[in-house]
Formats: C-alpha cells, structure tokens, sequence
C-alpha cells in the first residue's frame, strides 16, 4: 500500500465514503506546518551564516518562537519582553490560514447560515464540523510549535498564545469562506452592518498615510539611515534580512506615525517622544529605520496642521458610509451609521497597535510606539470632526 493510499484509509469510513471532518483536521495541522517550516528555516539558515555554534534543537525552538511571535506571541528573555510583532508578517500568516481554510471548505456542502436553521442545526451542519475541525488542527499545530520553542531561548508568554494559535487561524476562517462574513455580519445591528465596511476602509488608510510618513521620513534622511545599516556590519544575508525585518514591521511604524499626525505623538524609547510641539531624542535602538527621526527640539506651527489628514479621511469615512444609506433617510439613522464607522475604524487601528505590541526589551525599550488607548481616542475625535462636517452639509442641502 503507497502513502497516498494509507492517508486515503485513514481519512474515510468503513464504506468508503471519505470523512471531512479528519482530513480538514490534517490540512489545518498541514497548512500551520506549512508557515512554520518557513519561518524555522529562515531562522537555522541565520544562525548558520552567522558563524554561530548554537545546537539544531535549540534553533528549532528558537524558530518556533520567532514563528509564534510573528503570529502575535510575546516572548521572555531573561527579565526584558519582546513584544513586537511585524504586521506584514502577521498578515502573511493570515493570508496562508485563509488559503488552507478556502481549500478544506471548498467541497463541503451546505451553509450553517441558512435562515431557516436553528442554532443547534447550525453547529451540527457538515460546514461547520469541517471549518472547527480545521481550525482544531490548526490549533494543535500550533500547540505543537509552543513545544518545540522550550527548547530554544525564547519564553512564550502563555497567554499571548492565544494569538497565533486561536486569532490567525479563525481570521482566516472568516476571510477564506464568504459565507462566514456574510453570515457574521448578518447578525449585527443595521447600522453597524453598514458602518464595517466604510469603518475597515477608513482604518486601512489611516495606516497607509502613517507608513506614507514613515517613507518619506526615510528617503529625506536616507544617508542616516544607510550609515547605521553599514555600521551593524550585517554582512550580506544578515543586512537582507535586517532590511526584510524592517519592510515587514513598516505598518508598525506607520502606526507610530499615524500616532503623530492624530495627536497622541509616539515614543522610540525612555525620554524620546515626539509629538507636534516637538520632537526627544535619547539612546535609540540601533535599528536603521530609526535614524530617520526627527531631529531633537522644537517643531514649527505647521506641524499642527498635520491632524488634517485624519479629519480629511474622517470626511471620506462619511461620504462612504453616507453612498450606503438612502438619500432620504433620516438625520438620526444616517448620523447613527457614521458614528458607528467612526467607532469602527478607530477601534481597528487601536486593535492593530494592541496587536503589534510595543515593547523591544527592558528598561528604555520596555515601552515604545503609541498607547492603543490614547489613539483610538484621538482618531474618534479627529475622524468624528471631519464626519461631522460632511454630515452636517448633507443635512443643510437637503433642507434647501
């Protein structure tokens, strides 16, 4: 009997009918697999051009760290905590979880959203034994990377845990099968129905003008930049990968950026915040990127005008949620979808700064980026002005 032919066996009943729920429990654990063999080998092939003489167990565990971590896991060295997580990487693992959840689902038979269903018919349909049987696989794969990183250097923290083996595979559940969406957001109250889609916009070009910031930030202090990355002396395949890092973690900043142009300002270390009033410097991180900050003292007045970028994209937020409404509709109805995309898009962003961490150590590095708290605050506030206004010219040219 070939492999092939055993894995058919142990994935079907004694009729022959194959068994959804065992196979779509195999590609959970195969598509986690997948991600970690990547991210572990990327990790050996480092140490090894690194001339270091660290064991393979030991580079193995720490590989299924870095792993974890990039999936939201906060790990433990000694008394500092590494609680960074590249965004691009997170969303990478995200994007693969959506594409094994797609695969397992795509022959399985029958919504579990069907109006006409009950509750307990919901769960007991094939759909849904199928998807929670993926995601258990998933699950245990992850579990099993958890195993494997005790033997490497790193201290995964058990509650972050719940990220990579919980949140990544179930954002891919629901991004990978349209019903899923579909049928979440069919629960939810009507304006708020309305306000997901225009409130997830307006997040996602909140980050993009931060990491916009962040970019020109770079080219108009590139020879700083460059002399720190030749000063690391990397070699060629540690710069690569130290330029990678940074590609990937380019969302992190542009948080931090975006923490500059809505108010709350962000800090690189202990005594070096930024804010619109002026910019600190202190021992940084030798981290290229870094050198792009700005130089220490006082910021001119216009650097206030900045927090139009926000209320700007707040206004675009209204005209969006605003084209999702009919024209006629009352000023309370469309003034309840345009709040609750306010609350949609700054609760996003306030998430995804929660998410991506901000911590590279102990002491000066314990705390950096931008207070999630303090964000979502300023973006409510700059957002809700710019949302205001355009409402409020809708309400003015329908009483003409």
């Amino acid at each position: 009997m070939t492999v092939i032919d055993r894995i058919r066996s142990a994935t079907a009943d004694e009729t022959g009918d194959q068994r959804p729920e065992l196979a779509a429990l195999g590609r959970g654990a195969l598509t986690a697999a997948a991600t970690w063999v990547v991210v572990t080998a990327l990790v050996l092939t480092a140490v090894l051009l690194s001339g270091g003489a660290a064991p393979v167990g030991g580079s193995i565990g720490a590989g299924s760290a870095v792993w974890l971590a990039l999936g939201g896991a906060r790990l433990g060295l000694g008394t500092a905590t590494i609680a960074l997580v590249p965004l691009l990487a997170l969303a990478l693992l995200v994007w693969a979880a959506r594409t094994g959840a797609r695969r397992a689902l795509r022959e399985v038979e029958g919504s579990p959203f069907a109006p006409e269903l009950t509750w307990r018919e919901r769960v007991v349909q094939p759909r849904t034994r199928v998807a929670g049987a993926w995601l258990a696989g998933y699950a245990l794969a992850a579990l099993a990377a958890w195993g494997a990183s005790l033997t490497g250097p790193f201290d995964v923290r058990p509650l972050s845990l719940l990220l990579p083996v919980l949140l990544v595979p179930l954002l891919g559940l629901v991004l990978g099968d349209d019903e899923v969406g579909a049928g979440l957001l069919g629960v939810l109250p009507v304006a708020l129905r309305r306000a997901v889609v225009p409130g997830l916009r307006t997040a996602g070009a909140l980050v993009l003008a931060g990491s916009l910031l962040v970019v020109v930030m770079v080219v108009v202090h590139l020879s700083r930049v460059l002399h720190v990355h030749s000063e690391l002396d990397a070699g060629v395949a540690g710069g690569a990968l130290l330029a990678a890092l940074q590609v990937l973690a380019l969302p992190n900043l542009g948080l931090w950026g975006l923490g500059w142009l809505a108010g709350p300002g962000f800090s690189v270390s202990l005594g070096a915040e930024t804010t619109w009033a002026e910019s600190q410097t202190a021992l940084l991180p030798m981290v290229p990127v870094l050198a792009a900050h700005p130089e220490p003292g006082a910021l001119p007045w216009v650097a206030r005008l900045s927090v139009l970028v926000p209320v700007l994209l707040g206004a675009w937020l209204a005209r969006q949620s605003l084209a999702r409404i009919s024209r006629l509709s009352r000023t309370v109805d469309k003034a309840a979808v345009v709040g609750c995309a306010v609350v949609v898009a700054a609760v996003a962003v306030a998430l995804l700064d929660a998410v991506a961490g901000g911590s590279l150590g102990s002491e000066r590095l314990a705390r950096i980026g931008v207070p999630a708290p303090r964000l979502a605050l300023a973006l409510v506030v700059d957002l809700g002005i710019g949302a205001a206004l355009v409402l409020a010219h809708d309400w003015w040219r329908l009483r003409r």
